[in-house]
């Protein structure tokens, strides 16, 4: 079997399984990027300060010991290395240690009423549902984040960042510190549920931003921002900015599966930006493979196909768009259909 066949058919398989596990699929889906790239292995950690073309995230990266912590992540990432790209350990054991070091922050938090969680053996005392620091009050959670991740770690992002492809992948993303919002957010996520701390995605348009605590009692960050707290005057603010009309509805928890499929649909525009067919193909591909997609991405397919030389496979495409909204869109269902037949007659 294939590289991308193994992963293809790995990241089937987590994306169908109730509750998806982000943080591998989000590791299988850079696995897609590192294939079409040639790239067979990465550093998985958060190590020093990242590329030399990328400066420190903020200045704490100067000082001996904030090194050695990075250091620490660099052998951690070479250790957990595995031989098999499509093995998500490295990219795990990554977000274990960004939890590990955030916790003594909780700690400190924590009240003589509430003392904090005991470990045993590597793991969180009544870790789950009520365990661990999800006692903490949502905004002492948020600012304990903010400061271990954005400004111990420093984890942010720039304007910058949204023409980079890894700022897409969140095995980079944990090494460079910077990235999409959503990949951020995703980071701050995880982090937060091996903390035992309650925290969601929440979508706004344009942004997606991260909610600590529960639907009925949360504090907004915006790990963009290094994880700053935000109100729901600053949320409505960004919605607006976007051009739609706020409401509470924006603010709801996204569904794992979406927050994949906003992800890869930043990885097509970004490759339709820059004209990178490959890239955009796989993560249609990759999109095609989560529960629900819409029916406009077998025809996205099926033009990349065809631009790509695969005129039978587009036109197969096509063909299947065609007949799956002949009926609700009928002009669309035509174009379609003629240009698989275009496409078939350019075999001949």
């Amino acid at each position: 079997m294939s590289s991308r066949s193994h992963s293809r058919d790995r990241f089937a398989e987590v994306v169908r399984r109730e509750p998806i596990d982000l943080a591998v699929a989000c590791h299988l889906l850079a696995v897609e990027a590192d294939i079409e790239s040639g790239r067979t292995a990465r550093p998985a950690g958060p190590a020093g300060p990242a590329d030399p073309a990328d400066p420190a995230r903020h200045t704490a990266a100067t000082n001996p010991t904030d090194r050695a912590n990075h250091a620490n992540f660099a052998n951690l990432a070479d250790s957990a290395g595995p031989a098999d790209p499509v093995d998500p350990s490295a990219t795990l054991a990554a977000l274990n240690m960004l939890a590990a070091r955030a916790r003594p922050l909780f700690a400190a938090r924590a009240t003589p009423a509430r003392p904090f969680p005991r470990v045993e053996h590597g793991r969180t005392a009544g870790a789950g549902p009520g365990g661990g620091f999800g006692w903490l009050e949502p905004r002492i959670a948020a600012e304990a984040l903010h400061e271990a991740l954005g400004l111990d770690a420093g984890f942010a992002g720039s304007a910058d960042d949204y023409d980079d492809l890894r700022s897409s992948l969140l095995p980079d993303v944990l090494r460079r510190r910077r990235g999409l919002p959503i990949l951020l957010s995703v980071i701050w996520v995880e982090v937060a549920r091996r903390l035992g701390v309650t925290a969601y995605p929440v979508g706004l348009p344009s942004h997606v931003v991260v909610a600590v605590g529960s639907p009925q009692d949360f504090v907004l960050v915006d790990p963009f921002d290094a994880g700053r707290l935000m109100t729901i005057h600053d949320a409505a603010a960004k919605v607006r900015a976007a051009g739609a009309a706020f409401n509470r509805a924006h603010l709801a928890p996204m569904d794992t599966a979406d927050v994949l499929s906003r992800i890869l649909g930043n990885i097509r525009v970004l490759a339709a930006r820059t004209d990178a067919p490959r890239t955009r193909l796989w993560a249609v591909e990759l999109s095609l493979l989560l529960p629900h997609h819409p029916a406009s991405l077998r025809r996205e397919r099926g033009e990349l196909r065809i631009r790509l030389g695969d005129f039978l496979g587009g036109a197969q495409d096509l063909t299947s768009f065609a007949d799956t909204v002949a009926t609700v869109e009928p002009t669309a269902a035509a174009a379609a259909r003629q240009a698989a037949v275009t496409a078939r007659a350019r075999l001949n």
